[in-house]
């Protein structure tokens, strides 16, 4: 399908540098402009990893993000990188700013903070670049944060690898709840805490502010707990059985008449 290219890191410092200068051309449309920027020979650097499908991604329209088929698209075509070429700012923002320029135009418009240059500022190197190498903002770069998500919910033995995908999907407040509190560098805690959230589908899963303080609640538990035993030397049911002591003693705690799965 095609060479992986990104940017050279001299590249990627001037363009970052300029952001505030550019902050006009991060409001257009059509063609990117970050991909005719001086010549190849000081912006590409050729990789290794070959393409393994397209890397065509679906629009956003309105409320529907699409960010479950995109993360599923970009994780098919980058199936090959490892982790630590997935921590590399220089290809994200190749991809932020080259060939998924026209998704991160619809799904992460600057034009938003037009009257604000400080916030679009710091929109863009958000959402654009990868300012730390902390976990976190690669799970805020608006392409990175896509592939990582598939990456570490992907299971390959399931009937569909990419179930557990759509439950750290389900809801912003699930991702961030999740990833945003380290709980994605133990990939089996991960994946047990996202099939308890399954499991009580109804308690979980359905909406509404009850349930989103639950899930709250349980990755506060998890992640405090997990500074006390080591999470993923436990079995599968050790886990389960923890969140679900943890999911009654939760319950047990709110007002008598919280409603379970209101919208």
């Amino acid at each position: 399908m095609g060479q992986l290219v990104i940017f050279k890191n001299s590249f990627v410092t001037a363009l970052r540098s300029d952001i505030s200068r550019n902050l006009p051309l991060y409001q257009l449309d059509g063609q990117s402009w970050a991909g005719e920027l001086g010549n190849r020979s000081t912006r590409d650097l050729p990789t290794n990893v070959e393409l393994e499908s397209p890397l065509d991604l679906l629009l956003p329209e309105k409320k529907d993000l699409k960010d479950l088929e995109n993360s599923i698209r970009v994780h098919k075509s980058l199936r090959g990188l490892t982790r630590l070429q997935a921590r590399d700012p220089r290809l994200w923002t190749r991809l932020t700013h080259v060939e998924l320029w026209l998704y991160m135009r619809r799904r992460w418009p600057v034009e938003q903070y037009k009257d604000e240059p400080d916030k679009a500022r710091r929109y863009v190197e958000t959402r654009y670049f990868v300012p730390q190498s902390e976990g976190r903002a690669l799970l805020r770069n608006g392409v990175a944060r896509l592939w990582w998500t598939a990456y570490l919910s992907h299971d390959p033995d399931r009937a569909n690898p990419y179930e557990l995908t759509a439950v750290l999907l389900s809801t912003l407040d699930i991702t961030q709840q999740i990833l945003e509190r380290g709980l994605g560098r133990a990939p089996a805690v991960l994946h047990g805490f996202l099939e308890f959230l399954l499991s009580r589908k109804e308690m979980l899963l359905t909406g509404g502010d009850p349930n989103r303080a639950r899930i709250r609640a349980l990755a506060k538990f998890l992640n405090l707990h997990g500074g006390v035993s080591l999470l993923d030397c436990m079995s599968k049911t050790e886990l389960m059985n923890l969140l679900s002591q943890e999911l009654g003693r939760i319950l047990a705690a709110e007002p008598v008449g919280t409603a379970v799965g209101k919208k």
